[in-house]
């Protein structure tokens, strides 16, 4: 009979944890959530700060990949990768209802794979649609408005379908806690729990900062530094390439407020944010799904 060892909780099951339960209990309260703009303020720093630094390992995924060797090819990369980045955001700019749909689904895809990673894809992709339907529960009306300012004229249909979907979803998430705490990963089934609990109870931006950076940027940090034999060299990279797309985003950002108060601040800041994540996201994704097949195939043939 195997006896399938229990694992030690990670770093980032103590932060997601620790303040998911200090939101549940403020937004549990009869307490007055956060002024709208101040959530989406609090958002973009940490986004910016904690969010990015795990898709800066991207260069280092690719290079173990052997997508690049030498300046050339890294240049090369780096052309292509911005090139992907700058191609996502001229397809929202043009079609932005259809674009926050395919990013809603490419992001549960991927968020989805935090936990389970060894259980069926289905599995994984349920825990994401949870992650990003479950906020519909319990605010309807603000996800709604968040979804128009990032897609005008499709936020509140997008909305109600996440509400519909969202039960089924909750219960693929609590199979994914069961399966995890029969896999002897007891740290996962608490994060899945608590991750539908927060999503449901805190407001939508409090629920995707906290998952984003005490969570899901942590996890792929720690595996990114873990596969680097060059630590040094790696947090070089991290700094660099979290530098250059904030300060993107600053310039964009400084640009559109120059141009006129046509929007306001924190809708404009909402924009930039998650639409330059979703550009950002959509390369992060496909370097981390091939590197996960790699692996895959590697287990299959020892």
């Amino acid at each position: 009979m195997t006896t399938i060892a229990v694992r030690r909780p990670p770093l980032e099951t103590y932060l997601f944890c620790g303040f998911s339960l200090v939101a549940v209990v403020v937004f549990l309260t009869p307490a007055v959530a956060p002024p709208l703009q101040a959530q989406v303020v609090v958002l973009g720093v940490l986004a910016a700060v904690l969010g990015l630094p795990h898709g800066a390992l991207d260069p280092l995924i690719a290079r173990r990949l052997g997508l690049w060797k030498g300046p050339a090819g890294f240049a090369v990369f780096n052309l292509g990768y911005l090139g992907a980045v700058v191609a996502v955001v001229l397809l929202w700019l043009l079609n932005p209802i259809a674009s926050l749909v395919v990013f809603l689904a490419v992001s549960a895809v991927h968020f989805g794979a935090d936990w389970n990673g060894d259980r069926p894809i289905w599995l994984r992709i349920t825990a994401g649609v949870g992650l990003l339907s479950l906020p519909s529960l319990g605010h309807r009306v603000e996800v709604a408005g968040l979804y128009e300012t990032l897609a005008p004229g499709g936020g509140e249909a997008i909305s109600t379908v996440q509400f519909w979907i969202a039960p089924v979803a909750l219960i693929g998430m609590l199979v994914g806690a069961v399966l995890a705490f029969r896999r002897r990963r007891p740290n996962e089934s608490v994060e899945l729990v608590l991750a539908a609990l927060l999503a449901v109870v805190a407001p939508p931006l409090v629920f995707f900062a906290i998952y984003f950076c005490a969570l899901h940027s942590v996890r792929h940090l720690r595996s990114g530094f873990r596969a680097e034999s060059r630590g040094r060299l790696t947090a070089l990279i991290v700094v660099l390439y979290t530098a250059v797309p904030i300060l993107a985003a600053v310039a964009v950002l400084l640009v559109s407020l120059s141009a006129g108060p046509v929007v306001a601040v924190d809708d404009r800041l909402l924009q930039i944010v998650f639409i330059g994540l979703a550009g950002l996201t959509v390369p992060h994704m496909i370097l981390v799904g091939l590197e996960s097949r790699r692996g895959a195939r590697a287990m299959v043939d020892a």
